[in-house]
């Protein structure tokens, strides 16, 4: 089980996770770093088999998750991930449908979260995180930041079923919260007008379009959301 520690910096532990190739290490290193952020007792990260229809347990920690196990994409708070493609919080896990913890696993009683992580458009892989109740994972901007860090690990690892590309570049590594930033500036939205319409600060919107900005290879907004049109990752 990992301690929730004082002076966690997101950048530090995007780096950590980011800056690894071997898909073992680097899901370990998330499951830590996401359990600094949270204060979380246990999780877990699955990968998807979209043509399949499954997801298989592929790390885990402070719980029995049946690792290497896989199941139907309907299943689980990975599958509730999966389908609604975007991050979710279950304030009673043991209220979830097809959960797959056991029933003596004290993890059951808390809360959960559940993060989809992308790559080119598709769920690749979901993390989940299991918290004592909802108020430890209700602000999920820095998890996102954090789980998609390890995205290219898990392309490079070639354990996905069917690859999707061998571009590295982490262009289309944008986070659930990057979207919406990026499709509000295609609407010609300022920066204080996306920070009222998010709820987010001005300066929160421009590390958002900083980091657009470098995940799609451009200099400016214009380009971005260019950039991201012709490839599809906005509409």
């Amino acid at each position: 089980m990992f301690e929730a520690v004082t002076g966690f910096r997101l950048a530090d532990a995007v780096a950590d996770v980011y800056g690894d190739r071997r898909l073992e290490v680097v899901l370990r290193r998330l499951l830590r770093h996401t359990a600094r952020l949270t204060g979380s007792a246990a999780g877990s990260v699955s990968l998807v088999d979209a043509h399949a229809g499954r997801y298989t347990k592929a790390a885990e920690y402070g719980a029995f998750c049946r690792l290497g196990d896989s199941f139907p994409l309907d299943e689980g708070a990975t599958g509730r991930a999966f389908g609604c493609r975007r991050p979710v919080v279950i304030p009673e896990y043991s209220q979830l449908r097809s959960g797959h913890l056991a029933g003596d696993d004290p993890a059951r009683r808390g809360a959960a979260a559940a993060v989809p992580i992308w790559w080119r458009g598709e769920v690749i892989a979901v993390s989940v995180i299991f918290a004592p109740d909802d108020r430890t994972v209700r602000d999920l901007d820095e998890l996102e930041a954090l789980t998609q860090a390890a995205a290219a690990a898990i392309v490079r690892s070639g354990r996905l079923a069917a690859p999707l590309s061998n571009d590295e570049s982490g262009r289309t590594l944008l986070t659930h919260r990057e979207r919406d930033v990026l499709l509000l500036l295609r609407h010609g939205l300022t920066y204080r007008e996306i920070a009222n319409r998010l709820g987010l600060s001005p300066k929160t919107v421009d590390k958002h379009v900083g980091a657009i900005m470098r995940k799609t290879g451009t200099s400016n907004r214009t380009a971005a959301v260019v950039t991201a049109l012709d490839n599809g990752w906005i509409a």
